[in-house]
This record gives C-alpha cells, structure tokens and sequence, in this order.
C-alpha cells in the first residue's frame, strides 16, 4: 500500500535531518488501513523543530509513491507542529515536538499537574500513546528513555487520578434534576459527563492509562480490579437512559456502581474517608 511506503521512506528521510532525534508511530504497526477511515500517526521528536521550509525540502524527496500534501496542519501546542501526507486515501501526519516540551508535559502530567480534559483531549492520553509508542527511528535513546519514565507508572500517579475522577462521577444536583424533570436529552448529558469520569476511575484503579473511548471494551475485559459484569451494566445504564420511563434505573445503576468502583480503590489505594491512610 502507497501510505506504507510513503511512512518507510519518510522516515527514512526525517532520521537524515539532524535536528530529528527520533520518529514513533502510535497505535498498532499491524492495523488494518481503511482508505478515508485510517491514519497513521508520527511522533517526531528534535532538539529543534524544523521549519516549514525544511519540512518541505524533505517530502519533496520522497519518490516511493504520489501524494497529496497539506502543510502547517498544526502549529504548536498539544498537537506539535503537523503536516498531512495523502496516499491512496490514508493520512500520514507527523507531529513534530522538541525533546524538552514533550519531556516536560509528560513529566507535568505524571505530576498530577493536568489531570482534566482540554477540549477532547486527555492529558493521560498522552501518557497512553507514548507508553506503547512503536519506535521507528531514534538517537540516544531518546524515545527509549521516555517510554520508560512513562512505564514506570507511579501508584501515587494513579491513587491522585483516581481521587480526581471518582468525586466528580455523582453530580447528585443535575441527577435530582433528571429524575425530576425526566428530560431524557438533559439526562444524556449527565450521564456522558459521568460515565467519563467512571471509566477514568476504573482505568486508575488499574494503573492503566486511559487513551480515550476507543476500545474500551477490551480494555475493561481485561481488568482485573471491576465490578461484576461491569461492561454490560454500562450498557445498560445508556439504553435505560434513552428512555423517561427506565431513566430512573439508569441512575440507581450510575449511584451503585459509583459506589462499586469507589469501594475497589478504597481497597486498591488503603484510602480512608477520600484521604490515603
């Protein structure tokens, strides 16, 4: 496929610029890709981003396969500096980040200092991506080292985590409200921005990253710290919720398994009245 080959020989351009020191890839190297549906995305990591123009000099290198190219996608901030290269429908997007900034957010983000959603990204997403990013170029070590600090997951990440995201799953003024009014749109609403703090908790009390909605029926199969039949409970709350007349057993599931998860990290992280012992 055209996109493979114009990753290979991308790659292999950018490891030729000496302000790069190293290119993953995240997600799964093995991944099925679907024309318009799928992308790949890469990571690239220098002690200097290089500009537009030079960025440009390096695709116009590449022989392997046509393509499309739309340039300065992002620029800066949480997404790097990114290009989009088209091939037979697929996207391949570097993301370009010095050392020191993506160094310094993880560190930040291991600290505790960012633990809620910027928009629709999470913070601890982050952290997700790059401790099971596929390396496909790097100097020093670069990326090696960072994987690692990734990896070695401190539990004091995980029970600060959990606390932030367990306290905030009942929000028992908009939940009286929908059992009141029995507004089902406002309800949906409730019951989303709960459901994200759950499955963040659950994720915590794994010590587990949470890299966003995707998969989440795996992932939670293969948790070993969850409330009995815990996926399908989940689903549940969401079709009771679709519905004025079953609303109400969406909540009292939402409030039990609240509790359930609260209890498992009481366990998990020897916490007393919300406070480590």
């Amino acid at each position: 496929m055209g996109a493979i080959e114009l990753r290979e020989e991308l790659v292999s351009k950018l490891a030729s610029c000496g302000k790069i020191t190293g290119i993953g890839q995240t997600g799964s190297l093995d991944t099925k890709l679907i024309p318009g549906k799928s992308d790949i995305d890469l990571f690239v990591l220098c002690s200097e981003v290089p500009t537009e123009e030079e960025r440009q000099s390096y695709y116009a290198m590449i022989q392997s396969t046509d393509y499309t190219l739309q340039m300065a996608v992002c620029n800066g901030g949480l997404w790097g500096y990114g290009d989009i290269l088209v091939a037979d429908g697929i996207d391949v997007m570097p993301m370009y980040f010095t050392v020191k900034e993506m160094q310094e957010y993880l560190e930040a983000v291991l600290q505790c200092k960012h633990l809620d959603k910027d928009g629709r990204f999470y913070p601890v997403g982050r952290l997700a991506s790059i401790s099971s990013i596929n390396i496909l170029y790097e100097k020093n070590n670069t990326w090696t080292s960072l994987k690692d600090m990734v990896n070695r997951k401190p539990s004091s990440f995980f029970q600060t985590w959990f606390q932030h995201e367990i306290w905030q799953v009942l929000d028992e003024e908009d939940l009286g409200r929908s059992e009141l009014r029995k507004e089902v749109l406002f309800f949906h609403q409730v019951l989303e921005n709960a459901l994200d703090h759950l499955l963040q908790a659950l994720y915590a009390v794994n010590n587990c990253y949470f890299p966003s909605r995707k998969r989440t029926k795996d992932a939670i199969a293969a948790f070993q710290e969850k409330p009995d039949n815990c996926y399908e409970r989940l689903l549940n709350m969401i079709v009771n919720g679709a519905a004025e007349d079953t609303m109400d057993k969406a909540i009292e599931e939402l409030r039990i398994m609240a509790r359930e998860v609260y209890e498992i990290g009481t366990v998990k992280f020897r916490l007393n009245g919300g406070k480590s012992e």
